[in-house]
């Protein structure tokens, strides 16, 4: 996975211990990689170097290590290329963070199997994390977290192949505050385990596409004991090998403490069930309306296709394209806002003269492809911009066009993936450009 921040090192080597100061950036390599600006050639070594405040860089490679970090407000980035791989730390995970505050950019994890059938990429013990461009695929499970963790945020991710004897899932959240998932993908999670599943007291899942493809998984979103809950925006999908009829589960642990009753909203969804069961199955009360439903039950205050040829839709499994028309008056109902974030009051962010983009102030380095889509998007906020209108902005400097809309959409993601980027080396709170699944982007500075 790509990450466009880089950390300055040192220009020597070091082999002995890091200086007792504050927030010091190092980074990481193999030692094959010829690079000689590397500070560490272990990541064991450079995670459990790390003191508070710290950065770490990982340049690209397969680190077959696994540690425990546990120091606080730590920032590790990785390079497209750079990946953790197969092995675990206290049979636990790749990496566990007992420290606080911890922010990952970019990292791939594979393969991570332990004999408790709950081997993590991530397992976090420590509160308040934020998972970014992060790839975690092929293990037992993606991301666990145990007791009161504080806020967790997954946003602009992939977690895939994920899950293990129905106990093991992508995201396992089994406590905390509030989980967010917004503009990622969750897909394909195997032997019964759950795309997501939520104890948090609060669950955000916003802008995404969650489910099964032809995975034997079991529920795409689990929320055993129900809290305040917004599911808005997403693509969410019921595949026809999943062992379980239930998409959505909410509050279904009756023998388990249920947190006090709070706003479930769930809105301007598409839900495709393509296999028999039920969209939703919860016992506490639920605002359900303003989706789209394809195959299941109709359901009152929503819009329903008996089948995905109905619903102008592609065949199974395809997710990422999957609308192919939404009531625009429902969505520009949906609500905006971010939890936690006030909307902007002091006017646009964004200024563009003579084709330079400024942010905050600062100006961003953008390629002509790059200042033209934030031109059309901000020339249009709250309003969408589909895939192929920006792909077209994009065309005319590539060598050779794009065969197929599969194609198209892959590079229109990939670059708007670095542009958002750019954005966030000038702005670490960048979320002004959003990804409608099955829609395209749209510029809003209020979220």
């Amino acid at each position: 996975m790509s990450v466009s921040a880089v950390f300055c090192g040192f220009a020597a080597l070091s082999t002995g211990p890091l200086p007792a100061s504050a927030s010091n950036s190092y980074t990481l390599c193999l030692p094959e990689s010829g690079l000689t600006s590397c500070q560490f050639q272990s990541f064991t070594e450079a995670v459990t170097s790390l003191r508070d405040g710290d950065r770490l860089h990982i340049e690209p490679g397969d680190y077959r290590e696994a540690a425990v970090l546990t120091a606080s407000n730590v920032t590790i980035t990785a390079a497209e290329g750079a990946a953790l791989r197969d092995t675990a730390a206290d049979g636990k995970a790749a990496l566990v963070i007992m420290g606080d505050d911890t922010v990952i950019e970019g990292l791939e994890c594979s393969g991570i199997n332990v004999p408790a059938y709950n081997g993590a990429c991530i397992r976090l013990r420590g509160r308040n994390l934020t998972l970014r461009n992060v790839h975690f695929h092929d293990s037992q499970q993606g991301l666990l977290s145990g007791g009161d963790v504080g806020e967790v945020i997954v946003e602009d991710s992939v977690f895939e192949r994920l899950g293990a004897i129905g106990r093991a899932h992508a995201i396992y959240m089994s406590g905390g505050d509030h989980l967010i998932v917004r503009g990622s993908r969750l897909v394909s999670s195997r032997d019964e385990g759950h795309e997501i599943k939520s104890r948090a007291r609060r669950t955000t899942i916003e802008n995404s596409i969650i489910g099964s493809e032809l995975g034997r998984d079991s529920r795409s979103i689990d929320l055993p004991n129900g809290g305040e809950i917004t599911i808005v925006n997403n693509v969410i999908q019921k595949g026809p090998n999943s062992a379980n009829p239930d998409m959505i589960g909410i509050a279904l642990e009756k023998e388990k403490q249920q947190h006090p009753l709070g706003d479930i909203l769930i809105r301007g969804n598409t839900l495709i069930m393509d296999r028999p069961g039920r969209v939703l199955h919860s016992l506490v009360p639920v605002e359900m309306t303003g989706n789209i439903i394809v195959a299941g039950s109709p359901h009152t205050g929503n819009k329903w296709y008996p089948d995905r040829i109905a619903a102008g839709l592609p065949p199974m499994p395809a997710l990422e394209m999957v609308v192919a028309s939404r009531d625009e008056a429902s969505q520009r109902d949906l609500p905006r806002s971010r939890p936690g974030k006030a909307p902007r009051t002091d006017g646009t962010a964004l200024t563009t003269v003579d084709g330079v983009v400024t942010w905050q102030g600062q100006p961003l380095s953008l390629t002509i492809p790059e200042t033209s889509i934030v031109e059309l998007l901000s020339s249009q906020p709250g309003e969408t911009a589909s895939i192929n209108e920006i792909y077209q902005l994009i065309e005319p400097h590539k060598s050779k066009p794009a065969s197929s809309a599969k194609e198209r959409q892959t590079i229109v993601l990939n670059t708007i993936k670095t542009l958002r980027n750019k954005f966030r080396d000038v702005d670490q709170a960048f979320s002004a450009m959003t990804f409608r699944p099955g829609q395209g982007f749209v510029w809003d500075e209020s979220l």
